[in-house]
């Protein structure tokens, strides 16, 4: 593990914390889904394999990388799922889990209480089975990802719950909150950010809040409304996507960040150093701070 009074040494181009969309596959359908246009056969096929994300995983850590997102899709989706998760903990990161949640049963709840996470992230899209459900598209969807919450709460693992408001669930958005903090320990996220599916589609966009919609609704409840108020008044930092963070996606395409996909390097081809170092700071980025490209590449170690 890296020590915290080492990371204040580290320069400014450094590959920290990794999101990692692993698979377009899931079990569920979401409407606002952005990577579900290539939950297909012929996309599945061009994922990259167990072998090629091991190797890649060996070489993140011997670069110093410190932190694994797993996404998706549905992380859980991939066959070869806990073999992956199981390399990246040997390996000695720092993983958290973004998941819908519902192919965790006891089973799986037990592997992660024996190898524990970072952090995992679950979707919880309504408080009533009709609209969580006209949001998953997945019959029984509401009840698997309760029981899952259940199983992972027993075991203390560490556990965020977080929405994205839609159009479809806007009228149980707070009681979603309630029900979070009725859990006592476990925080909860509200997102509102949409984007264009993989393919281009602007169709998750049709169950996107009015901005007057979200005035409304973070005007409802205290704790939204103050976390508003500081985003508005906080000084906007620069984009740190390819400084200290970077995305890869599931054909193994090294990108600055999982909103800006418009340039790649192919990690089949190519070492994951070559591209972090010498072809992510050519990538363009409007929101990016300009800066000389830093070529110190401190040794950090895994333990």
């Amino acid at each position: 593990m890296v020590q915290q009074t080492k990371l204040s040494q580290l320069p400014a181009r450094f590959p920290l914390v990794c999101q990692w969309e692993i698979t377009c596959r899931c079990n569920l359908r979401c409407v606002m889904c952005y990577t579900d246009c290539r939950n297909r056969p012929d996309f599945v096929r061009h994922e990259l394999a167990t072998d090629e994300i091991l190797r890649l995983m060996d070489e993140m850590a011997e670069a110093g990388t410190l932190e694994i997102c797993l996404t998706g899709g549905e992380p859980l989706a991939r066959p070869d799922f806990f073999t992956l998760y199981e390399h990246a903990i040997r390996q000695g990161f720092l993983v958290t889990l973004f998941t819908n949640g519902t192919l965790i049963h006891e089973a799986e709840a037990d592997y992660f209480a024996g190898l524990r996470p970072l952090r995992i992230e679950i979707s919880l899209h309504g408080v009533t089975p009709q609209t969580f459900e006209r949001v998953t598209l997945g019959t029984g969807s509401y009840r698997r990802c309760l029981e899952a919450v259940g199983f992972l709460l027993d075991r203390r693992l560490p556990l965020v719950l977080k929405s994205t408001a839609l159009t479809l669930n806007r009228h149980e958005i707070l009681a979603i909150k309630r029900y979070v903090d009725s859990l006592g320990t476990v925080p909860f996220k509200l997102g509102e950010e949409l984007r264009p599916d993989l393919n281009g589609s602007n169709e998750p966009f049709r169950y996107a809040l009015s901005e007057q919609e979200v005035t409304v609704l973070n005007q409802e409840d205290t704790e939204l409304r103050e976390e508003t108020c500081r985003q508005k008044t906080a000084t906007p930092m620069p984009c740190e996507s390819g400084m200290h963070r970077f995305h890869i996606d599931a054909y193994g395409r090294l990108q600055l960040c999982s909103g800006n996909r418009a340039e790649s390097y192919d990690l089949r081809r190519g070492s994951f150093r070559e591209g972090f170092f010498n072809v992510l700071p050519t990538f363009a980025c409007e929101w990016k701070a300009a800066r000389t490209t830093d070529l110190i590449r401190p040794v950090v170690h895994h333990a």
